[in-house]
């Protein structure tokens, strides 16, 4: 029979606290690139002009065909030879993260502009309005509301992806148990008590979620 011996976990809880807070830093990081350009390549590909579409659409086509470790090992290894400039590990593990999920983060911007009725766009041309007026005060408010569950999972499942810095040896929260584990010996209660703060890390988000959902939905309803 197995000896659990958590108190491995316990003397050692600032391991983890450490490893928490750089995973954060790196969500923060690549959330913020997934975000912004994941915004822009939705605009592109929803524009009226080819030469905006089919770039926008080829880089979505490409970062979802193939798999994050392997964007994350070509950003750090191939493109220092390709332009130059040699990122450092945390620098390549969030710019990959961040170029990978504007991908799938576009397609959400993407589908929730779609989803809002065609005839308020034309309302609010006919009033006077030109296109960032109306997408800016009128489509993104209400897409916004509608994209709050798959923008929650999709940043969940980028928390998860920080995890992919342990290659580089980022200290992020996996990185740092493995560290943990060559010291003690002890692999069953770390990966344990790893598994135990990425859950208390993610699930706050799937549960706001929820709520915002409900309150939203009750609010269309009423």
């Amino acid at each position: 029979m197995y000896q659990w011996h958590f108190d491995v976990v316990t003397d050692n809880w600032e391991v983890f606290l450490d490893g928490a807070a750089v995973t954060a830093q790196l969500t923060v990081f690549a959330f913020s690139i997934a975000v912004v350009l994941g915004l822009l390549i939705a605009l592109a590909r929803l524009s009226r002009f080819g030469a905006l579409r089919a770039p926008a659409t080829f880089y979505v086509e490409i970062f979802r065909s193939t798999p994050a470790l392997v964007q994350l090992v070509w950003i750090y290894y191939a493109l220092p030879i390709i332009t130059g400039i040699r990122l450092d590990n945390f620098a390549a593990i969030g710019l990959g993260l961040g170029l990978h999920e504007a991908a799938y983060f576009s397609e959400i911007f993407r589908g929730g502009i779609l989803s809002i009725d065609r005839g308020q766009v034309d309302s609010a041309k006919s009033v006077g309005m030109v296109y960032y007026q109306v997408m800016w005060r009128i489509i993104l408010p209400q897409a916004v509301r509608r994209m709050i569950p798959p923008f929650m999972n999709e940043t969940a499942n980028l928390i998860k992806l920080t995890t992919l810095g342990s290659i580089l040896a980022v200290y992020e929260l996996l990185h740092a148990a493995d560290v943990l584990i060559t010291s003690t010996y002890r692999p069953l209660e770390v990966y344990t008590a790893t598994a135990v703060v990425f859950a208390l890390i993610i699930y706050p988000l799937i549960y706001v979620s929820r709520l915002l959902e409900r309150y939203w939905g009750g609010r269309v309803q009423s």
